[in-house]
């Protein structure tokens, strides 16, 4: 019978089958950790221990005193809350992104605060926020607020895949997802409330090249009207303002063609009715 190499090796004085095994499956893992993407920016653990100690405790004291202007039944069910995902939020530099073509990665500015999303009952309730001051002691600076579309975009980098730079931007207390995939830079735009509401968080979100989302960014930054004063001036109206257009064009031109088919039809029937003269 012949040998294995692994067999030829000990049987010519080498490494040990055993230990040959180990260095082979040490020298694999070794391979995977160095070159296998991040699929998300792990939150530091003192940050996190805050966050599930004496950030609940201040939160839910705070929720008590209001349990339903918070949109909580009653105090018991305060009591219930548990702390989910949270990440490190970034900021875009306004310097930054007027010069900014297709990166929008490059724009950003990290911050000493971390957004954590509050369950009840493993579903999102409320959203935490949590600063680390001058001191570098940590503090919750907001509480409470609808976690939709927070919970989308934090949801959306979990289910991306594996990526690199994960990455959540608070602009206008709206939500962008960003990471790369490969050599490639992708956004997640915000989501309207009523979006995320119809579309749950098990939606598979639409990962899409940045630069569509820098140039409505880089209009709104230079608009100085007071037109967001209505609510009409988010980001992801704006975004999604193309898509709504093309759709109105599209049912009014399927409208006009459906309009003139019918006249069309009128005007072949009126005919055929007409009698003929003797």
């Amino acid at each position: 019978m012949g040998t294995s190499w692994l067999q030829q090796i000990y049987l010519r004085g080498g490494l040990p089958i055993k230990k040959t095994l180990l260095l082979t499956v040490s020298s694999f893992l070794l391979f995977l950790t160095l070159f296998t993407p991040a699929s998300a920016r792990a939150v530091a653990e003192d940050v996190v221990s805050f966050a599930n100690t004496e950030g609940l405790a201040l939160i839910k004291e705070g929720l008590s005193k209001d349990p339903e202007g918070y949109g909580y039944a009653n105090e018991a069910e305060i009591n219930e809350i548990t702390i989910g995902e949270g990440m490190q939020i970034h900021f875009i530099d306004g310097g930054k992104l007027r010069a900014a073509s297709d990166s929008l990665l490059e724009t950003l500015t990290p911050q000493e605060n971390w957004e954590f999303l509050v369950l009840l009952n493993g579903l999102p309730k409320s959203k935490m926020v949590i600063q680390k001051d001058a001191n570098g002691s940590y503090q919750v600076t907001e509480f409470g607020g609808n976690p939709n579309t927070l919970a989308y975009a934090v949801h959306s980098l979990q289910v991306v895949g594996e990526v690199t730079e994960p990455t959540l931007i608070r602009e206008r207390d709206e939500y962008i997802a960003a990471f790369k995939k490969g050599n490639q830079e992708f956004i997640i735009a915000p989501q309207p409330a009523s979006s995320t509401d119809s579309k749950g968080l098990t939606s598979n979100p639409d990962p899409q090249t940045p630069e569509r989302l820098i140039d409505v960014l880089q209009t709104m930054q230079n608009d100085t009207s007071d037109d967001g004063k209505d609510g009409s001036g988010t980001i992801a109206s704006a975004y999604y303002a193309d898509d709504d257009n093309q759709l109105t064009k599209s049912i009014i031109i399927s409208a006009i063609i459906a309009l003139a088919a019918v006249f069309l039809i009128w005007a072949y029937l009126r005919r055929r009715k007409r009698p003929e003269h003797m």
